[in-house]
């Protein structure tokens, strides 16, 4: 059982981690064809976790245990949601009216279920850490 202070700091130390990890790794997948859906995808959310984290760590206040658990967990849940809807995407590979060919499709399907599950292990964590 740790403070509502840890757990928020350490959600916001492995979220950085993810994200430097998925910004680095994502920038060099999408350089070749074959896997740049995936890699601009992984790029994408990369980027957004980074930001996540910057803004969380600026602010002074934490939320109460009860409250932040209750976060985390309301965001574990939008995690599965994420997989859920990658893995839609990689499996029935839509074309968005052409837009999007089945190679790219299932490359940033992939690349959501990955990153989901990723935050999914990270809020499930911190939640858990919290009881």
């Amino acid at each position: 059982m740790s403070s509502p202070k840890t757990a928020a700091a350490t959600v916001v130390r492995r979220l950085t981690r993810w994200g430097t990890a998925s910004v680095v790794l994502g920038g060099l997948l999408a350089l070749p064809r074959r896997t740049r859906a995936f890699g601009l995808q992984n790029l994408m959310w990369g980027a957004i976790d980074i930001a996540l984290a910057g803004v969380t760590r600026r602010q002074d206040a934490v939320p109460k245990k009860r409250m932040l658990r209750r976060i985390l967990l309301v965001n574990a849940a939008l995690d599965v949601g994420y997989i859920a809807a990658g893995g839609h995407l990689a499996a029935r590979t839509p074309s968005f009216g052409g837009r999007l060919s089945p190679t790219a499709a299932r490359g940033h399907g992939l690349a959501i279920v990955i990153q989901g599950a990723a935050l999914f292990v990270i809020d499930l964590t911190a939640a858990r850490r919290l009881r």
